[in-house]
């Protein structure tokens, strides 16, 4: 995912997107004193450094948590959810699980998918980083999904923020 290879930076758009995976891109990776139309050095590094400590944190929850509630954003096809779904299968290894999308879409692409809960809404991460008033009114939307799912903070698994080798 942070493969430098596969990372480039569009000035235009003022983002970094991943050539291997359309679709994915990062916007606040590049900050103010980084120059990365000529050198991209500091912010791979800082990528590398941000994303292998997620990577260490995702693996550490699948060894210790009980059951796992996957979060996925963004417009969805079933072909492509059932492909997500089938690989976090194999990584849960037997652990019960459910993948929330969170789209602004007809639910109807996912009806019969087993482990997938859908709500048609949208958390553009973008206009929440810009807007501190549609931040707070998407946390409130999460908070009250989670409820209706029983998440609570009784109930979260919370992973060191470094977590212990092994």
């Amino acid at each position: 995912m942070w493969n430098p290879a596969f990372l480039h930076y569009s000035p235009d758009a003022g983002r970094i997107y991943h050539s291997k995976w359309s679709g994915l891109s990062f916007a606040h990776e590049v900050e103010e004193t980084d120059d990365p139309t000529n050198d991209m050095f500091l912010v791979h590094e800082r990528m590398r450094v941000r994303y292998t400590a997620r990577s260490e944190r995702f693996w550490y929850v699948l060894r210790h948590c009980d059951k796992v509630l996957f979060v996925r954003t963004g417009i969805s096809d079933r072909g492509g959810v059932i492909d997500l779904v089938n690989k976090l299968q194999k990584q849960c290894q037997g652990k019960p699980f459910h993948l929330l999308l969170l789209s602004p879409q007809s639910g109807d692409e996912f009806v019969d998918l087993r482990n997938v809960l859908h709500y048609n809404v949208e958390f553009n991460p973008d206009r929440m980083y810009d807007n501190l008033g549609h931040w707070m009114y998407c946390t409130e939307v999460m908070r009250g999904i989670l409820e209706s799912l029983g998440v609570s903070s009784k109930n979260l698994f919370w992973c060191p923020p470094k977590p212990p080798k092994g």
